[in-house]
């Protein structure tokens, strides 16, 4: 058995916990994981949010804030009214291994070099959950800091229910406007881009990018650690968009070309754009294995692959 935080292998010790020891401390501070408190009658389905043509997985998805508590023996991660530090994403009854698909992908992020949130697996009610650890919350031990994050909705000045509106190049240009190290972060952008389109992630829209301040007060923003990637045209194969907005015009059809003329745009020279295509092309038996070895179904698993080969393909062409 892997641990459900890093994914590494297990010690036999630590198999019926399901964590390593120094994961459990790294991602909740304490020595002993924490029990999830979750009453049923509280999780609330977020609105059923719609596309251009109507597909979209996170808007079916519940998103329980949870804030965590070391009083006791026994910490617990509780809905209360105090500054949350944490969510948690349960099983949905639309869509199969939802949690399981987005810490795979998450992971798969990790392993490409792409900086991403705090994120792992917990088990409960027989099931997985996914966990992630907000990064613009720091808790102190006598108070918790807030770090201002602004999503691209925002920062573009547009309506939540305008989030699908708009281009990658348009996200280029937030960045060059706003971030204190726009060209470290218009690669990290690039990058972003052809791993999503490697993992079949079809909904990374205004609202799943954000610039976040490097220090509280300090009004110096940077691109925020990725969050939110799913695997939407392995879990929807019916929604046949590869991109939530358009790059280089498309959001179908997208091929090598469109990043190259993308990179362009960010004034990314070609030849590290090439570089950066040919990494994530290279890490392909990692991702591969690392899908087979995850806790997706098997048909899951084998449309997974499959897409990921069929990706990989048009970007070595």
């Amino acid at each position: 058995m892997n641990c459900l935080c890093c994914g590494k292998s297990l010690r036999l010790e630590d198999e019926q916990i399901g964590w390593h020891k120094k994961c459990i401390k790294r991602f909740f501070g304490t020595s002993i994981l924490p029990n999830v408190e979750i009453d049923e009658n509280t999780l609330e389905f977020l609105a059923v949010e719609s596309t251009n043509k109507g597909f979209t997985v996170p808007g079916v998805q519940k998103k329980l804030s949870l804030h965590l508590i070391s009083e006791g023996k026994k910490p617990r991660l509780t809905l209360l009214n105090y500054p949350t530090g944490y969510i948690l994403k349960p099983q949905v009854k639309d869509f199969c291994s939802l949690p399981e698909a987005e810490h795979l992908v998450m992971c798969m992020a990790d392993t490409a070099g792409i900086l991403t949130v705090p994120h792992a697996l917990v088990f409960g009610n027989e099931s997985f959950a996914y966990i992630t650890k907000r990064v613009d919350r720091i808790f102190e031990k006598n108070e918790v800091r807030m770090l201002a994050m602004e999503d691209f909705c925002q920062l573009d000045l547009r309506l939540t229910q305008d989030k699908y509106k708009g281009s990658y190049e348009r996200c280029s240009k937030i960045i060059r406007k706003y971030s204190a190290r726009a060209m470290l972060d218009m690669t990290e952008l690039f990058m972003r881009l052809v791993f999503s389109f490697i993992v079949g992630n079809s909904d990374m829209h205004l609202k799943n990018f954000s610039l976040i301040e490097t220090v509280e007060g300090s009004n110096q923003y940077v691109l925020s650690p990725a969050y939110d990637l799913l695997p939407v045209n392995v879990i929807m194969p019916e929604d046949k968009e590869q991109f939530a907005l358009t790059i280089n015009g498309k959001k179908t059809n997208i091929c090598k070309k469109d990043f190259l003329v993308f990179a362009d745009e960010c004034d990314i020279s070609r030849s590290s754009a090439e570089k950066m295509i040919k990494k994530l092309v290279s890490i392909k038996p990692t991702f591969i294995s690392m899908c087979n070895e995850s806790f997706l179904p098997e048909d899951l698993k084998k449309r997974f692959v499959g897409l990921i080969e069929e990706r990989i393909n048009i970007l070595g062409a």
